[in-house]
């Protein structure tokens, strides 16, 4: 079974960590949550108080994620700083079980 998403045409996808000024946490974590790249978000305690995993669509290069985080993310109110890491693989994903 292929797991690495570039060869399955589906862009590039990364791990983000935000720093972000307290006051402006919840708008700038709902603001995040409409964006169609993200894949999670969520509150954090730390420095990097919000993160999320973030997939592009059309592209498997890093183009389109460098467009992503200097406009997207750069227009978020209240963002400080971001770290970034590329996804090269994925060993699990998430996946639905019912209970019985």
């Amino acid at each position: 079974m292929q797991h690495d998403r570039e060869s399955l045409g589906h862009g590039i996808s990364a791990m983000l960590w935000l720093s972000v000024a307290p006051s402006a946490l919840d708008a700038a974590g709902r603001k995040l949550a409409e964006h169609h790249e993200v894949r999670f978000a969520g509150a954090t305690t730390g420095q990097a108080n919000l993160v999320a995993t973030v997939a592009t669509v059309a592209s498997p290069s890093t183009g389109e994620l460098y467009t992503y985080l200097s406009e997207k993310i750069g227009g978020i109110d209240g963002v400080q700083a971001v770290e970034t890491a590329l996804t090269l693989r994925h060993v699990k994903q998430l996946t639905y079980e019912p209970s019985p």
